[in-house]
């Protein structure tokens, strides 16, 4: 990434050039050679996370910058629709969106204002399972929510968890002794909550118990929205490892026993590691268990009684294979994705999101009157994009939903916590919280392959059309910021006066 700083015609200017920066010129000399300005705000802005060959040299990369530099426009300030389409028809073909609507969504995601006001907006962040939410809510509480008091960040509404659901009765406690305490309502210093526990939707017939928990405890409060996505196939290798298998805690026994005998750590199938084997382990621990007569849960007799009866009870377990082809795979993994924004398209209808715990376990979203790869695509653009104001749980006409003011996206963590910064105005970290990170990536400890992820694509192009669209409007998002923060450079203010900017980060990527 390039920032110019220093006072329009001070003569005293710094360049700070990554390389994928460098690549990005190239690409940039492809798609637009008639117009060396147009190339070079290409090159600026456009972050391309899958490096090709350069075909620059360094020292024509260097003339061409030093070139432009000279020039009265600054570099990477488009400010024209034609530009901003230039932009957005480079990003809808990189993440290969097929809906006739994605670059003009785009272009109104690139003129999407920031409207985000502390002290009118509170935001919930709806937790998925395993998307590093965990790392998420750690982050809220040491940006938005302000100062610790005792338990408590002041700015995040107790009941929050960052691996539970809301607990209304635990804020409701906390707000009343605030009102008892001679807080005006409308001075509540809340900002933010964290929850798996979903807020959509706030309206309709399927409204949510935290809805209208938030609408009558802070009826002053503009209702807004957080959320993290990941990459579909990893998505669920870590929901299978973790949450289904318990294969995590398995494999991290395994390595234990063999730390004690003076061996190395094994983390993949192709060094050693027979998850399958564990697995057996595994179900005789159970079954060992049901017959000494200690106490067993509903599911765990059920399961022991299939084991007599000559089930394999965690056949799912026993590799990536096994659970695309298991039922438990229709199950609990298909659509995984509609919590996020509550549907996938307009024909859907919202709910059945707020509650689903660990089990997931939603309809298919290609089985949903209306749908399609395009449909779905250009709905992620709209909702989770924040452009359309008037979708509603009540259906068309009605109040508008919580819009999203910001999502995350795992694989991406460093770019959507800068963004976080730069939207809520917070002081970057030190060091980004980091959570339940595994010695041994579930992806690759239980064996998925290139094969196994192309599967998942055929069974979700819903959850893949959906991550898609997020990646693009990401996209957008991290080259508006540039273009922002290079206009505020060049109109004479200091990096330090931008507070909110990750600089150290931001200038790396």
């Amino acid at each position: 990434m390039v920032f110019v700083t220093g006072h329009k015609g001070s003569g005293s200017k710094t360049c700070i050039m990554s390389k994928y920066s460098k690549m990005l010129i190239a690409a940039a000399v492809l798609i637009y050679i008639g117009s060396l300005l147009a190339l070079l705000k290409m090159m600026r802005i456009i972050d391309n996370h899958e490096v090709g060959d350069h075909i620059m040299s360094p020292e024509k990369i260097k003339t061409t910058i030093n070139t432009a530099k000279s020039s009265p426009q600054h570099l990477g300030q488009p400010t024209t629709t034609k530009q901003y389409t230039e932009l957005a028809t480079t990003i809808a073909a990189k993440w290969n969106l097929t809906t006739p609507t994605a670059i003009d969504l785009l272009v109104q995601q690139f003129e999407k204002a920031n409207d985000y006001d502390p002290e009118k907006d509170f935001f919930h962040f709806h937790h998925l399972y395993k998307s590093g939410g965990t790392s998420i809510s750690n982050f809220m509480d040491k940006t938005v929510g302000l100062r610790k008091v005792g338990k408590y960040w002041e700015g995040i509404l107790p009941g929050s968890y960052e691996s539970g659901n809301f607990d209304h009765d635990e804020a409701l406690s906390d707000i009343n002794k605030r009102l008892e305490e001679g807080t005006n309502r409308e001075d509540l210093p809340y900002k933010a909550s964290y929850a798996h526990t979903g807020l959509r939707p706030v309206y309709g017939p399927h409204k949510t118990k935290t809805a209208m928990f938030f609408q009558e405890q802070m009826p002053n409060k503009r209702l807004r929205a957080i959320t993290m996505l990941r990459e579909p196939t990893d998505f669920r290798a870590s929901n299978h490892a973790m949450i289904m298998c318990g294969l995590n805690a398995e494999i991290k026994k395994f390595n234990q026993q063999r730390a004690k005998k003076g061996l190395d750590q094994v983390c993949s199938p192709k060094d050693g590691l027979n998850v399958s084997a564990l697995v057996d382990v595994k179900t005789q621990t159970l079954i060992n268990k049901c017959q000494s007569g200690a106490k067993v849960n509903g599911q765990q007799k059920k399961q022991c009684q299939d084991h007599a009866n000559g089930v394999d009870i965690f056949e799912h377990c026993r590799s990536p294979s096994h659970l695309l082809a298991h039922h438990q795979y229709d199950q609990h993994y298909r659509s995984m994705f509609k919590g996020l924004m509550g549907r996938y398209h307009r024909g859907q209808q919202f709910g059945g999101t707020a509650y689903v715990g660990m089990s997931f376990g939603y309809e298919r979203a290609e089985e949903s009157k209306g749908y399609s790869v395009e449909n779905v695509e250009e709905y992620t653009l709209q909702d989770l994009g924040g452009l359309d104001l008037t979708i509603s749980g009540a259906g068309e006409g009605g109040p508008p939903e919580p819009d999203f003011i910001w999502f995350g996206i795992t694989e991406r963590m460093k770019e959507s916590t800068i963004l976080f910064y730069y939207y809520f105005k917070a002081k970057p970290l030190k060091k980004i919280p980091q959570h339940r990170i595994q010695d041994c990536h579930p992806t690759e400890s239980v064996g998925w392959t290139a094969e196994h992820r192309e599967v998942v694509k055929q069974k979700e192009p819903a959850d893949y059309a959906v991550w898609r669209a997020a990646n693009a409007i990401l996209d957008v998002r991290m080259a508006k910021m540039k273009m922002e923060i290079q206009a505020q450079l060049d109109a004479g203010v200091s990096k330090e006066a931008m507070y909110y900017v990750d600089w150290d980060t931001l200038e790396a990527l």
